[in-house]
């Protein structure tokens, strides 16, 4: 990655995606995040994690960061005529539209809600810039629930004037990240890059393939783990009880780092983060047993299992395996696969913290997914 990549990002939130795709070369020129507080934690976070990183894209300066001026509405035809202006020439536009509108546990408004009408703006936007690719997510009930499915699929068809679509749901645990979080993922190329590509003897395939994978137009990154969720995990123990050696050696090696004790492993006090968590406040934090995840507040993880849906709000945060607590600021932090060199700054709310975390695009994945667009938009940009 001797290049940097111009893209800009929508409805950035602290920037977890943007993090997976500078890490592969990308230079995110200008993000565009309506809640100061978020706008605040992505200057604050990404700042921070650009300057501790070891990667080369950022010790050799290809990519840098770029703070957001301050809350930006994407709705505001002025917004956009400005993004228009000044970004014409970007490379890719990459975003996830607030999804609470589309989510089972939501109020389930679609496009009716405040939120779920941000798809079109996001649509809007990249018609008016027109870049070579897009990456869009959302919840998995845009596409699976009944009746939002005509929505996304509105989406789809007006993005197919244009792109050519890749679309799957995908389960940030396929990818080994410790966190059973199943979303709507969204790739496009225009269609004169995928045409330039299929004239040059790339391959535009859908289906398994036994070639090697360059030579496909796009693939999806290979999955680390299949159907995870149906081995045989531990049962529920007693909080505060020992460890049940047997239910744990019965559990393939390969799928440790599942584990949210995997996760949360060197994590102490001299951890930017670490020590910010709500203090218990109920007799809950005692009682409910280690891998209680039945009910719908005070789940409580389990140190030898994979975590839920991160989906904090309203101080709702997981609690602690095996300390009667919630989850601090860095523990959830780690369940997003974000890296530890990006720190949230002290000033941010912990309800505002929790809910930025639980919005974001889990980093680890989103790098995965940027790896695999780079080498489509390289073999493009090499047959120019």
């Amino acid at each position: 990655m001797k290049s940097k990549i111009d893209i800009i990002s929508l409805f950035s939130g602290g920037g977890f995606l943007d993090l997976g795709f500078m890490n592969q070369g990308f230079q995110v020129n200008a993000a565009v995040e309506f809640h100061e507080a978020f706008v605040n934690s992505y200057n604050h976070g990404v700042k921070a994690y650009v300057k501790r990183s070891q990667k080369e894209v950022y010790k050799d300066g290809i990519i840098s960061h770029v703070d957001i001026s301050g809350p930006l509405d994407a709705t505001d035809p002025a917004v956009q005529n400005k993004l228009v202006a000044d970004f014409r020439e970007v490379a890719g536009i990459i975003g996830g539209p607030p999804c609470q509108d589309f989510s089972v546990g939501g109020k389930n408004l679609g496009t009716e809600g405040k939120r779920g009408k941000l798809i079109y703006t996001y649509r809007d936007i990249v018609k008016q810039i027109n870049p070579l690719f897009i990456f869009f997510e959302n919840v998995a009930g845009l596409y699976r629930t009944k009746t939002h499915q005509n929505e996304f699929f509105n989406l789809k068809n007006e993005l197919e004037k244009d792109y050519t679509l890749w679309y799957e749901i995908i389960n940030a645990m396929d990818y080994g990240i410790p966190q059973d979080r199943a979303r709507l993922a969204l790739v496009g190329f225009r269609k004169d890059v995928v045409q330039k590509l299929i004239d040059n003897g790339y391959k535009f395939i859908s289906e398994p393939f036994e070639g090697h994978h360059n030579e496909l137009v796009f693939k999806w990154p290979d999955k680390k783990f299949q159907n995870a969720k149906r081995i045989k995990w531990p049962k529920l123990w007693e909080f505060g009880s020992g460890v049940n050696e047997d239910e744990v050696n019965a559990i393939p090696a390969k799928y440790r780092p599942l584990f949210i004790s995997s996760a949360f492993e060197g994590l102490d006090s001299s951890v930017a983060n670490q020590n910010e968590h709500f203090n218990p406040y109920s007799d809950k934090f005692l009682r409910i047993g280690e891998g209680d995840t039945t009910r719908k507040s005070f789940k409580r993880l389990h140190r030898y299992r994979y975590s839920p849906t991160v989906a904090y709000g309203n101080n709702e945060v997981h609690l602690h395996p095996t300390e009667a607590r919630r989850l601090s600021v860095r523990e959830a932090l780690r369940i997003q696969s974000v890296p530890d060199q990006y720190v949230l700054p002290p000033e941010i709310s912990l309800t505002d913290k929790f809910k930025l975390i639980s919005n974001g695009v889990p980093t680890k994945k989103a790098e995965l997914i940027a790896k695999e667009i780079r080498r489509t938009i390289e073999n493009y940009l090499a047959l120019k």
